[in-house]
Order: structure tokens, then sequence, then C-alpha cells
């Protein structure tokens, strides 16, 4: 790596933090999520000064950064699901969005990206499985602008929250059976998603022991609590890493989950770091899209920008409404209800972040083809954030899912 110097860091953090930070503070005054602004940025910074990346910046470290960056706002996310609950219909639909819609949208990803991108088939079922990955990077800041009515909110956000963390070790898993048809056994696959799952529940377990004692022992004392909190997230989170490949995600939304409803049986309360926590969110996610739609630029995303569109299109318009029509089936939800399920299935900052990652690994292994995964997957990226966050408020004003005071309140940077 070139070695870069300290003012060249210094004008990299700059830029990226302020550019982050006004594209979130413009989108609320055009009245759209800030994703819009921040995926084409993030390009144009990219190909404008592609020396001040925070790829280039940070080296080796910059995918460690992510990744615990990204267990922040999972956390985040896991918390502000334990605050809703979820109708017993309810919680079958979510379990059948994740595990048959998660399966039919891989599979008609893949196909997709076989014929119309001229992927091999182990690429294709590579990014067919990036391609499953939504979260609360995209989710939550589209649904705050919505201002949705809260039964088809909490499904979709439980939909999104969860995909994040399952898909990216689904993709980890598949990415290690791309490495297997080379050398090693398929086996390794294996061993790396049960590995993942057993570490991510094992670690989370012990990291919401620490949090809970830890909030005990520094009460009533808030900033110390909150140290506490993001402390054990991040050892957690590397830990799990470190033990088995992409479980930190899933470590950290499971303690989201679960942190908060345990203290109160305890009579201990995460309500005073939550506002904080949604800063670091906030600011976590602006500087993540950024930083990785910076990435981006090169020669080759020209060539696969059409037939990429179309494999985005397919995912919108023919896979979400028919995976809504078959998962939603006898839920008791509305039609309409069922229809803003089918128009709503961004994809964010993990799918990027797990694209970044395997994609790096299987050029350098010169795989051929593997160059297409992250311009590929971006594109796919930047199609649906434009076309939900454009079209989530009129959409949802149409089919009256809007609340009475949507108008009133003012839409979340995200």
């Amino acid at each position: 790596m070139t070695q870069v110097s300290p003012a060249d860091m210094m004008l990299a953090a700059a830029l990226v933090f302020g550019l982050a930070m006004a594209c979130q503070v413009i989108a609320p005054l055009l009245k759209i999520p800030a994703l819009i602004l921040l995926l084409p940025v993030g390009f144009l910074f990219g190909l404008l000064a592609p020396g001040l990346r925070m790829s280039e910046i940070l080296g080796s470290a910059f995918p460690v950064a992510v990744d615990l960056m990204v267990a922040l706002i999972l956390f985040q996310g896991g918390m502000e699901l334990g605050d809703i609950r979820l109708q017993g219909s309810d919680k079958k639909v979510v379990k059948r969005l994740i595990w048959i819609g998660g399966g039919l949208t891989f599979i008609a990803g893949s196909v997709a990206t076989h014929f119309l991108l001229d992927l091999a088939w182990p690429l294709a079922f590579l990014l067919g499985a990036i391609l499953i990955v939504s979260g609360p990077t995209v989710v939550t800041p589209i649904l705050d602008l919505v201002r949705l009515k809260p039964r088809v909110r909490g499904i979709l956000l439980w939909e999104g929250t969860s995909l994040d963390p399952l898909g990216a070790i689904f993709a980890v898993v598949v990415f290690q059976v791309v490495r297997a048809t080379n050398s090693n056994s398929s086996w390794e696959a294996v061993v790396t998603l049960i590995a993942s799952l057993l570490v991510a529940i094992v670690v989370a377990a012990v990291g919401v022991l620490i949090v809970i004692l830890g909030q005990k022992l520094v009460h009533p004392n808030h900033i110390l609590g909150t140290q506490v909190l993001i402390g054990t997230v991040i050892v957690a989170s590397a830990f799990a890493n470190f033990l088995a490949s992409e479980s930190g995600l899933l470590t950290a939304l499971l303690m989201g989950v679960t942190a908060p409803r345990l203290a109160k049986r305890l009579n201990t309360s995460l309500d005073q770091v939550k506002p904080f926590f949604n800063t670091i969110a906030s600011i976590g996610i602006g500087v993540l899209f950024i930083s990785i739609a910076a990435l981006v630029p090169s020669p080759i995303v020209l060539t696969i920008a059409l037939p990429t569109i179309g494999v985005a299109l397919i995912l919108i318009l023919v896979m979400r409404p028919f995976i809504a029509l078959v998962c939603t089936r006898k839920s008791g939800l509305s039609s309409r209800e069922r229809a803003f399920i089918g128009w709503m299935d961004p994809r964010g900052i993990v799918a990027a972040a797990t694209a970044s990652s395997v994609g790096a690994s299987l050029v350098a292994a010169k795989v051929a083809g593997a160059e297409k995964l992250l311009p590929a997957a971006f594109i796919i990226i930047a199609v649906t954030v434009f076309v939900y966050g454009l079209t989530a408020v009129p959409v949802a004003a149409a089919l009256g899912l809007r609340q009475a005071n949507a108008d009133e309140q003012s839409p979340a940077q995200g």
C-alpha cells in the first residue's frame, strides 16, 4: 500500500465526515432519505479523489472499522426492535419473509446475475446471497420519513434488521464454497456456518451479562454506563469475529434485542443511552455509505450498469411483490398493507461491505469475474434506495398507511 501522509489522513477524514454530515443535514430539507444523497456523493468522492478513500487511508484496518461500526448500528437496531411488539400472526409473517423470502431472493438474484451479468454460477450464487441483505441502515431512515403505521413498520423493521447478520453469514458460507471449488473441502463452509451461529449465541449471552453487571456497577453515572455499553458491543463483536468470520454482526444484533429486555427484568434501564446510540448510528451510516460508495468507481461500472439495473428491476418489480404475496397469505393483513410490504426491500451497507470484503479476496485470488461483485452490488443498492426512497411516501399515502400526523413531524435523517 502507498504510504499516506498524516496531512492526507486528516484531509480524508475531514472530507468523509463533512460530506456525510452535509448530506444528512440537507436531506430532511429536501424531504428525502439521506441515503439518496450519500450514495452519489460517495461515488463522486471516490472518482475525484481516489487517493483519499478511507480504504487507502486505513489500509487493512478499513474492513475492521467497517465491521465494528456496522455492529454498533445493528446493536442500536436491535434495541429498537425490543420496543416493537409483533402480533402472533405478524411473527409468522416475519419468519416467512426471512426464510422463504430470503431463499426466493437468493435463487432469483443468482439466476438473474448469471444470465444478465454473465457471471459463472459460483459467483452468481455469491452475489445472490449478498442481495438477501436489507437492514436498518436503509429500512429505518425510509420508514422514518414515511411515518408508517406501527404494524407494517414493525414487520419491515424486524425483517430488515434480522436479515442483515443472517444474510452476511450466509454470504460468507457461499464465499467459502466458492473458494472450496478451487482447493479445499466444502465442509469448510458447513463448519463456518455452524461455528458462526454458535459463537454468536455464546458471545452475545456473555456480552449481555457484562452489560447488565456494568450498568449496575456504574449506576447512576449514565456517561460511564454509555461507555460500558459501547465498549462491550465492540469487544463482543470483535471477539466473535476473531473466533468465527462474520459472527460479530449476529452477536451485536442478539445483544441489542436481548440486553434491554433483561435489563428491565433486573430493574436496570438502557433508555438513557438510546439518544446517544441514535447519534452514533446516524454518523456511522453516513460515513460508511460515503466510504464504501467511494470504492466503486472503475471502468467496469459502465459495462455492467444496464444489465445490473435489469437485475435490480427484476428484484423490485417481480420478486418482492411475489414474495410478499406468498409470505403474507392468511396473515390478517389488509390488501393495502400487503401491497406496501411488497414495495419495500432496499439493500444497505452490510450488502456493500460484504461485497467489498469477499470481492477483494476473490480478485486477489484471480477468480474470473470477481471484479464485478462490488460494482454490481453497489448499483443494485443504489437502484433500490432511489426507487424505494423516492416512492415510499407517495405509495404509503396512496394506500392510506401513513399516520395522521405524518406531515407534522420532521423526518429522520438516517
